[in-house]
């Protein structure tokens, strides 16, 4: 049981978790406090929104914001588009988890269960789950596997709410752990309801701390790649001498990219830092040595001067280097 955070404090344990986030205007006092209880808190429930989002924010901003028919919002605290950012909906209690077992709330508390968590009670005769869980809204129908990116942020978000409160993987569960008449997350591990391997993943995240949860990378597919390469075709024609060959009647050609503009500059920056190492060893040779100032200096400039080599790099991709 725990006092639920502030607004500034999850703002926080976002960033300290490396999250990609967006605010929706007005989450932060955006709840449903007025109409009961929200706190202590006790765990994070997994939700899927029961259908594929194309734009996440726009959904964020109105449906899980606003609520629908007969459930007003906010629907849930957090929500994760297919890119893995995280939507901040509101903060307070929200509509989420409804009724659940009273028996699953015992486990959760005391995190003393294994294995998955099978409630017998329902959204019409279980004890409130908005008073006592965040929730987080996966932006998919649960038909098919979340997005990697979903999957990991999911995982991070969890990560970062234990950390906050000192809870173990055990806090975290699925809607259909805490209400008989629910069945989400859909495909959270490989299949339907398999929040043990989601458990199992949330652990090993927490282990390995925040430091290691930067933005990780996630494969291109076939159709991000083809939009990568046809933004680098077109910059390269604008880019081409005017005399070029065209592309379409002679294929080999390669123009001068802005890509290899970009190695040419990483290169460079590599070249500055050979000459700081170095520079830096020499210091290292005279310390201790009683050379006087002009010395040190006519020195430094020199292992600088040694480092220090010139970079192109022509249309063919070849390097050449000279003094």
């Amino acid at each position: 049981m725990a006092t639920p955070m502030t607004a500034a404090q999850v703002v926080a344990q976002l960033k300290k978790w490396g999250l990609r986030y967006v605010e929706i205007p007005g989450w932060s006092s955006h709840n449903r406090n007025q109409k009961g209880a929200w706190g202590p808190v006790n765990g994070f429930v997994w939700h899927h929104t029961g259908a594929d989002v194309r734009d996440g924010q726009a959904y964020a901003s109105t449906t899980l914001y606003n609520g629908i028919t007969g459930l007003p919002g906010p629907l849930c605290q957090f929500s994760i588009g297919t890119d893995g950012t995280v939507y901040l909906v509101g903060w307070g209690r929200a509509n989420h988890a409804g009724g659940g077992d009273p028996a699953v709330l015992a486990h959760v508390q005391a995190e003393d269960y294994s294995g998955q968590l099978h409630p017998t009670r329902g959204n019409s005769n279980g004890v409130d789950g908005n008073a006592h869980f965040y929730g987080v809204e996966i932006q998919y129908s649960g038909g098919h596997e979340m997005s990697a990116a979903q999957y990991t942020a999911a995982r991070r978000l969890s990560a970062a709410i234990l950390d906050f409160h000192g809870w173990s993987e055990r806090s975290v569960i699925g809607h259909g752990e805490w209400s008989s008449d629910k069945w989400d997350p859909g495909y959270a591990a490989g299949k339907i309801m398999a929040m043990p391997a989601v458990r199992a993943d949330v652990a090993s995240t927490l282990s390995a701390g925040p430091n290691t949860q930067q933005e990780e990378t996630v494969a291109l597919t076939a159709a991000d790649l083809e939009k990568i390469r046809k933004v680098v075709w077109e910059s390269d024609k604008a880019a081409a001498p005017k005399d070029a060959p065209d592309a379409k009647t002679n294929p080999t050609w390669q123009y001068q990219s802005y890509l290899k503009d970009t190695n040419a500059r990483v290169r460079a920056i590599q070249v500055s830092e050979a000459a700081q190492t170095a520079a830096i060893a020499k210091l290292a040779g005279l310390a201790g040595s009683g050379v006087d100032t002009a010395t040190v200096v006519a020195a430094v400039k020199e292992a600088i001067a040694d480092a220090v080599v010139k970079v192109s790099v022509d249309v063919t991709g070849a390097d050449s280097k000279g003094v």
